[in-house]
């Protein structure tokens, strides 16, 4: 049998099972974690923390309009009759609706707004000082999140400095080791410059939950890295002058307690009286006998 396997008129049989090749697993420096993991994290937050007490001192307050402030009141109010009318008598309802349609006396019927010319909702813009720390704070952000990714890829450049406790396929590849150009490696390990994009999205709620456990206090919406990255895009997608037409608003109220069909719920059937006045008689009643 040796002599045909010599002269390749008998080849052994090939074994019916290949145990598949354990890829090796890389062991990452503790040292990595001291000088690379931390350091990325906390000067990501420390930043976003100064970020976002720089800003507080910069914002300017916005200017209130008192005649819409006094509007939307009004507005308020009158939604409120029509979802809790039903909890007032039939008398102090009918009050309150006369406040609001009554002819030509009605808050909602006496001076209704001008309709909206379209025009001139074309041609007006914002609050310019809004505009102004909108942009403010679109320029902070670009400039200390350009100086911390210039940073992290100059000091830190190939650097793999976690991994995933789950596998992940290798579509998340170009997710989790962005400037590890290594095509056979892992795709639960991570780059640190992936590392340093999710500290910056997870930031906001870190800084949030410190300013609720120690201090609370409320982190501002604006300061979140989502929005400053989203707020350029829908600034620009949004028209000057595109607020509501008050004259349709105010139209759709009237005609809303016009319709609204009133029913006393707290009242015994058949009764005048509410509620208040039958028990108040009852207890009367029941003091003198």
């Amino acid at each position: 049998e040796s002599s045909l396997e010599q002269f390749g008129l008998y080849q052994t049989r090939a074994p019916l099972f290949i145990p598949p090749a354990v890829p090796e697993m890389i062991l990452l420096d503790a040292r990595i974690r001291d000088y690379v993991l931390l350091p990325i994290f906390l000067v990501v937050v420390l930043t976003q923390a100064l970020r976002s007490n720089f800003m507080a001192i910069l914002k300017s307050d916005n200017k209130v309009d008192l005649k819409e402030v006094k509007t939307n009141n009004m507005l308020s109010r009158c939604r409120a009759l029509r979802a809790m009318g039903h909890m007032l008598p039939a008398k102090a309802f009918h009050a309150r609706k006369a406040y609001f349609i009554k002819k030509d006396q009605g808050v909602l019927v006496k001076n209704p707004p001008k309709p909206k010319d379209p025009m001139e909702a074309l041609s007006g813009g914002g609050d310019p000082m809004a505009a102004m720390g909108h942009m403010k704070g679109q320029v902070m952000y670009m400039l200390s999140q350009g100086a911390l990714a210039y940073w992290v890829s100059f000091l830190f450049s190939g650097f793999l400095v976690a991994k995933t406790p789950f596998p992940l396929t290798f579509q998340f590849k170009s997710m989790t080791q962005r400037g590890v150009e290594v095509q056979a490696l892992e795709p639960g390990y991570v780059s640190s410059l992936c590392w340093y994009m999710f500290v910056l999205m997870s930031s906001h709620s870190v800084l949030s939950i410190v300013q609720t456990l120690f201090f609370n206090s409320q982190i501002d919406e604006d300061d979140n890295p989502m929005m400053a990255m989203m707020g350029s895009m829908g600034g620009a997608g949004m028209m000057p002058g595109g607020g509501p037409d008050m004259s349709k608003i105010y139209k759709q109220e009237q005609e809303s307690l016009e319709l609204i069909q009133h029913e006393f719920l707290l009242g015994s059937p058949g009764a005048s009286d509410g509620i208040e006045v039958e028990l108040w008689r009852k207890w009367r009643a029941d003091r003198h006998k």
